[in-house]
């Protein structure tokens, strides 16, 4: 029972960062029915950036207060630019080019990170806690537990935001039904505004997270596949399919890598993809995804 409970508040923890980055994904999906392929970059980038303005261990620079903020307006500044320069012209596009152009976009992002950053890992600035945490027989490391924590208030920020604001409600108006809200006075180009800074500040936030913990390193932009297989268990226009979806795939990981990893090297790399063809083969929308109605 030890051993399960371990495993479990383990998974508990990695799953909640996942569910995090996986609402930018769904927040650009549910606006403009972008598939972003890109998404990975996005959180390599933050988290590089942050980088940039925290230093290394051996070389801080910023107070990490001051390091974030500037962190986080340059993700801001850089979803409005992607969104001005390249999707607002996607507006009322087939599906299929907004996808190619998210491919464009990967290829741009690693690219200019490979050059400005290199390949390595890079190690930042203490930013969170270090240590084991141990109670009951059980071991968590602190800085999972403080990332997990930072990962719940922002989710909680975020649901306020939408459930609470005028600017929210507008938004989830709009997701809902682009026609009527334009009717009502809803601006299509500031929703998108809106939901491409969202993305990339989730994105960034997420990458900062996986950073403290991991150092910043060319291997966030695989994200993406993590993301991926989050949001299909999930629901691809469910936020809280995201949350539910990270916590399957973390925790369910954690005890295939246990229990069949002996036996079945590799079986953690795979589960996702085996939960997805199980879930979407019962739920093709995803757990909590929604059955869309059409009407002729």
């Amino acid at each position: 029972m030890t051993v399960i409970l371990q495993l479990m508040l383990n998974g508990l923890l990695v799953g909640g960062v996942y569910g995090l980055i996986a609402m930018g994904f769904v927040v650009v999906y549910r606006s403009g029915r972008v598939f972003n392929m890109a998404y990975g970059q996005f959180a390599m980038l933050g988290a590089f950036m942050f980088w940039t303005f925290t230093g290394s261990p051996d070389d801080p620079r910023l107070p990490l207060p001051l390091a974030i903020s500037l962190t986080l307006l340059t993700a801001i500044v850089f979803g409005l630019l992607v969104e001005r320069v390249i999707f607002r012209r996607m507006i009322g596009k087939p599906e299929f080019t907004s996808f190619i152009m998210t491919l464009g976009l990967l290829a741009v992002l690693n690219s200019a990170v490979m050059i400005i950053w290199g390949p390595s890992t890079l190690a930042l600035a203490k930013t969170v806690p270090t240590g084991p945490v141990n109670f009951a027989g059980i071991t968590l490391s602190q800085e999972y537990i403080w990332t997990f924590l930072i990962a719940l208030i922002i989710m909680g920020i975020f649901v306020l935001f939408f459930r609470r604001t005028r600017m929210g409600l507008a938004i989830r108006a709009a997701q809902s039904n682009q026609t009527a809200s334009r009717c009502l006075g809803v601006s299509a180009n500031l929703n998108s505004q809106i939901a491409w800074v969202l993305c990339t500040l989730l994105a960034t936030l997420g990458g900062i997270l996986i950073a403290s913990v991991q150092g910043a390193s060319t291997l966030l932009s695989e994200l993406v596949m993590v993301v991926l297989i989050v949001v299909l268990i999930g629901g691809m226009d469910s936020f809280a399919g995201c949350v539910i979806g990270g916590l399957i795939l973390a925790i369910g990981e954690n005890m295939a890598n246990y229990y069949l990893g002996p036996t079945v090297p590799g079986i953690g790399s795979i589960f996702g993809i085996f939960m997805i063809l199980v879930i979407l083969l019962f739920r093709p929308h995803g757990i909590m995804g929604a059955n869309p109605v059409e009407r002729v």
